[in-house]
């Protein structure tokens, strides 16, 4: 009987095992980390079980709800509460324009826009709306940054984009290829002529309601749900093997054959882009895939090896739950964002969890309040002395207590910090460089176009993804269907 290899138990690696194994392909996962799910984790605090990475997914296509309903877990969709998020500015703090997308607004005039940049930097932002596209028709690769810089102008881009950019994306706007950020605003920019309407017609054409959703229990309840249902999925179940890391592809389809379960006919390798040429090396030749900041897709911190020296880039998350009926009107909406160049704070962004989600906010209890901090920004360079990745524990908790007041605009004491966590993320980002996505097209490409002859151990090559599809869950999910539909077409 054939077998299909996925190399990496992301969310990428289980929702192409999952099709393939429905189909009643044999399947055989393997995964280096102790557990699955990638991005996508878990952690306890004062009795609590919380997201410890990505916690929603954006509802712009029906992708993630129909896996979600496949997995039976459509009753457990929930939405965020409307609050909405603030900026944190050197000088102000505010709710972020409701109109906007990637911090670039709809309505330049709008009032909240004009608190945010001042009425000089809403006129220059105006000048949008009549100033000739022409020079951009003939422009391919373009990026986030020099685009609202010469459309909207300086105040936009710094004030607005930026601190969304640096604290969602991990990513400096100038570095940030628009099509990847945003797909179809730079087209929906020449048809409409103006950046501030192509934001409104592309958010005109989203589905109603919010912008993402969750699961109640938390995103990690997704994991549990493919860990619990896989091994039973089909008539053969997928063979997950945890804690397997993998060093050349074709050793690992040595032990396979060995095992006489039958020719692995395709491997998917569900990892990020460099991590996949490297395994793929023994068997096809490959263009480099960009700079890797180690070999680790995620690496969080449960594992007793706290205050070790770490070296590389990636993001530190804070959790805390907090006794602070002070918060319980929400004073900050569901978080805030935080501008680079704002004084006195570490952190890059900070998410009210028990106040965006109703679920928790009930679990937490009265007057009981989770929140999550985040450090480490791209801009960030060695010895600079910014709290990120490689900070130890004691000095992130130390700044988390102290920023959580800051941010709240209202001091909280040491004696109010419940339980705390660090949790650290190496993630393997995919570059977002202008021209980036035909980079990564052209390796996709290659990997297919790599001689196949199962029966000589050279199986099919497939990838799958953030560093392929996007990232997000409803870029990666359609992404690796798509793979695993590939397959099965073979």
């Amino acid at each position: 009987m054939s077998r299909t290899l996925i190399v990496g138990g992301g969310i990428a690696g289980l929702t192409a095992a999952w099709d393939l194994a429905g189909a009643d392909r044999a399947v055989t996962l393997v995964e280096a980390a102790d557990r699955l799910g990638g991005a996508v984790g878990v952690h306890h605090l004062a009795g609590l079980a919380v997201d410890a990475g990505a916690e929603a997914f954006a509802t712009r296509s029906t992708a993630v709800p129909r896996l979600v309903e496949e997995l039976g877990l459509q009753q457990q969709i929930v939405e965020p509460r409307p609050d909405g998020a603030w900026l944190r500015l050197p000088d102000v703090a505010a709710p972020m324009p409701p109109t906007g997308m990637l911090g670039i607004p709809a309505d330049p005039h709008g009032d909240e826009v004009v608190r945010l940049i001042g009425a000089e930097g809403a006129e220059r932002a105006a000048r949008d709306l009549v100033a000739d596209v022409a020079a951009w028709r003939d422009r391919e690769a373009v990026t986030l940054g020099e685009v609202v810089r010469d459309r909207m102008g300086e105040a936009v881009l710094e004030r607005l984009v930026t601190p969304i950019v640096s604290g969602v994306h991990s990513a400096r706007a100038d570095d940030l290829d628009l099509e990847t950020a945003a797909p179809g605003l730079f087209a929906a920019m020449l048809r409409e002529g103006s950046l501030a309407r192509a934001v409104a017609a592309v958010k005109a054409q989203a589905p109603a309601g919010s912008a993402v959703q969750s699961l109640h229990g938390g995103l990690n309840t997704l994991i549990e749900a493919f860990a619990a249902q896989l091994p039973q999925r089909g008539a053969r179940g997928v063979d997950v093997r945890l804690g397997r890391s993998v060093d050349a592809l074709p050793t690992l389809l040595d032990e396979l054959a060995a095992e006489d379960a039958g020719p692995v006919t395709d491997v998917v390798l569900a990892v990020d882009a460099p991590t996949a040429v490297r395994l793929a090396a023994g068997l096809v030749a490959l263009p480099d895939a960009g700079e890797h900041d180690g070999d680790a897709d995620h690496a969080d911190d449960h594992d007793g090896g706290r205050d070790a020296p770490r070296t590389g880039r990636g993001v530190a998350l804070v959790s805390m739950v907090l006794d602070a009926p002070e918060l319980d009107d929400r004073p900050r909406g569901t978080g805030m964002l935080v501008a680079p160049s704002t004084p006195g704070i570490a952190a890059k962004a900070m998410t009210h969890a028990s106040a965006k989600w109703e679920w928790l906010d009930a679990a937490c209890g009265p007057g009981r309040h989770l929140v999550r901090l985040s450090y480490g920004r791209v801009t960030d360079l060695p010895g600079s002395g910014a709290l990120g990745f490689a900070s130890s524990d004691q000095e992130l908790l130390a700044a988390a207590a102290a920023d959580v007041g800051t941010l709240f605009d209202r001091p909280i004491a040491a004696a109010q910090i419940l339980d705390a966590d660090v949790v650290r993320w190496q993630k393997a980002l995919p570059r977002s460089a202008a021209g980036q996505a035909g980079q990564i097209e052209r390796l996709r490409a290659g990997l297919r176009e790599a001689p196949a002859d199962p029966d000589a151990g050279l199986p099919r090559l497939h990838a799958a993804g953030s560093w392929f599809a996007g990232t997000g869950l409803a870029r990666v999910i359609p992404d690796a269907r798509a793979v695993a539909g590939e397959i099965l077409a073979t």
